[in-house]
């Protein structure tokens, strides 16, 4: 890790000074010095995997979309939960800056491990390895950077994002390439991620990139863009090696938020991030101060509108994502929209990222693994594509196998009389099983119109911060997209910005 960072340290002191670039100093650290070797490549990787993480993006998808309220230490909430969004948010400079550092950090590996050329098979091996796993993180910060900042993901014309394939110099200026080009850059990345990891022999682990990483991707960028027939081609590969239960247990779900090693996170959870003391972000503080239970001064919580789904679910169908998703400790209040001060006394506290029970102390009570793809995703996704080619009833069984998985008194399945109505309930019950895990905002984005769904706040959860406004339609550009930040145009004045901001 160290030698990664000396080794970004060195191209930018390379790149940020023209007038210096034939002075060498005696201490200097270059390319030639930091790879050397297979090992060397492989080790710059860990860099990579350290900058693309979600963080922002969930907590971003948090607090905009309706799947929050304001907690009892929530005060007035950000301006992003209280939906003032323009160029200086500070979740749209995060996102930006987070996603274009890993691809900074992507391709100057790149350009080092140029220098490389390995001869024996297990360096060979090792090397391809390390940069098929390049190729599949710098595609995945793309795939962020496109849903995110795209003008609108169903126009293969339409903006999208900066494509930068070299280390760039402090004269580089840059436009939006269209989001075709995006999409065709990411596919690209992820084949010749897929054909350098196959003769690697890369085997599969939840915790680095595989092949079924790479697949599971390609399928969610493409079901994005809507790419049925690519998306339902990956979703069904990964789904060869991922199988959901075809019955219900709480405690077997349980475990997989608490990062325990088991049948059930190695079935559901095809890649997570392993966030430890050490290295990685503590989920926890997204929503909880200190601990995820009513006295560890809850930041923001399940909404009022999403308990209630989850609550109906419960009593009607023994959804075990309710005793899950949220805290035995809360303290709900009967009689909510006429509660004095419901801010404090209506407590529903987010427990889906409980802690790891293997870490110990304050830290560890607030860290879990960030789940990058899960199992269910690609039924989702399967879903949508059934939807598309006219197969109602496919959407249907799909959207019966994930309700079989979380409800233990099983259901038939549901029988939809339109395709709006089928998107309607693919998109509610994203909502409820991807709850926190900062898909809400791609999801309202893409099939918000299809269903004729935007963010629907609780009025009383509404009441709680000072703005007269409470639900976004899906047309609101603020269900579209971030405005590129201001801070892009200091550097790239000429680049376009999003219509409205």
């Amino acid at each position: 890790m160290k030698k990664i960072i000396i080794i970004i340290a060195a191209v930018f002191a390379l790149y940020s000074c023209e007038d210096a670039t034939d002075i060498v100093q005696p201490s200097e650290f270059g390319f030639d010095a930091a790879f050397q070797n297979a090992q060397d490549v492989k080790t710059a990787v860990y860099g990579v995997y350290g900058a693309v993480n979600s963080t922002s993006e969930i907590q971003f998808a948090t607090q905009v979309t309706d799947e929050c309220s304001l907690g009892s230490a929530g005060n007035n909430g950000s301006d992003t939960h209280r939906l003032q969004i323009n160029v200086n948010n500070g979740f749209a400079n995060a996102i930006w800056a987070n996603n274009y550092a890993a691809i900074l950090r992507a391709n100057i590996l790149f350009e080092g491990a140029a220098l490389v050329t390995p001869t024996e098979p297990a360096d060979v091996a090792l090397y391809n390895e390390a940069l098929g796993e390049n190729y599949a993180l710098r595609a995945y910060a793309y795939s962020k950077l496109l849903t995110h900042f795209a003008e609108d993901l169903n126009d293969p014309n339409s903006l999208g994002v900066i494509l930068i394939d070299f280390v760039p110099s402090v004269e580089t200026r840059l436009p939006r390439s269209s989001v075709q080009d995006v999409v065709d850059f990411i596919n690209n990345d992820l084949q010749e991620a897929e054909n350098l990891l196959t003769t690697a022999g890369t085997g599969y682990s939840p915790i680095f990139v595989s092949v079924d990483f790479v697949r599971a991707l390609r399928a969610r960028v493409n079901a994005y863009v809507g790419d049925y027939g690519t998306a339902t081609t990956y979703a069904n590969a990964v789904l060869g090696n991922f199988t959901l239960p075809t019955t219900a247990s709480e405690a077997d779900f349980r475990t997989i938020w608490q990062d325990v090693a088991g049948a059930a996170e190695a079935n559901e959870v095809i890649f997570k991030f392993d966030n430890t003391l050490a290295v990685g972000s503590s989920m926890g503080q997204i929503w909880n101060t200190n601990l995820s239970d009513a006295t560890g001064s809850p930041l923001y919580e399940v909404s009022r509108n999403l308990y209630q789904t989850l609550e109906d679910n419960s009593t009607n169908f023994g959804d075990i994502r309710r005793n899950i998703w949220i805290d035995p400790s809360s303290t709900i209040v009967a009689d909510y929209p006429n509660d004095p001060n419901p801010q404090q006394n209506d407590r529903i506290v987010v427990d889906k990222y409980p802690g790891d029970p293997a870490l110990p102390g304050l830290t560890g009570g607030l860290t879990n693994d960030q789940k990058v793809f899960r199992t269910v995703e690609m039924h989702f996704i399967l879903a949508e594509a059934a939807v598309v080619n006219g197969d109602l009833p496919g959407a249907a069984a799909q959207i019966k196998t994930v309700r079989d998985a979380r409800y233990t008194n099983q259901q038939a399945a549901p029988v939809y009389a339109s395709a709006q109505a089928a998107w309607a309930d693919i998109l509610n019950e994203h909502k409820i099983e991807l709850f926190a895990e900062g898909h809400r905002f791609a999801d309202v984005k893409r099939l918000g119109a299809l269903a004729n769904q935007g963010y629907d706040r609780n009025e009383t959860d509404c009441s709680l911060y000072p703005t007269p406004e409470c639900d976004l339609g899906f047309s609101d550009v603020r269900t579209q997209y971030l405005p590129i930040p201001a801070a892009e145009f200091q550097g790239n004045p000429g680049i376009q910005q999003n219509p409205n901001f």
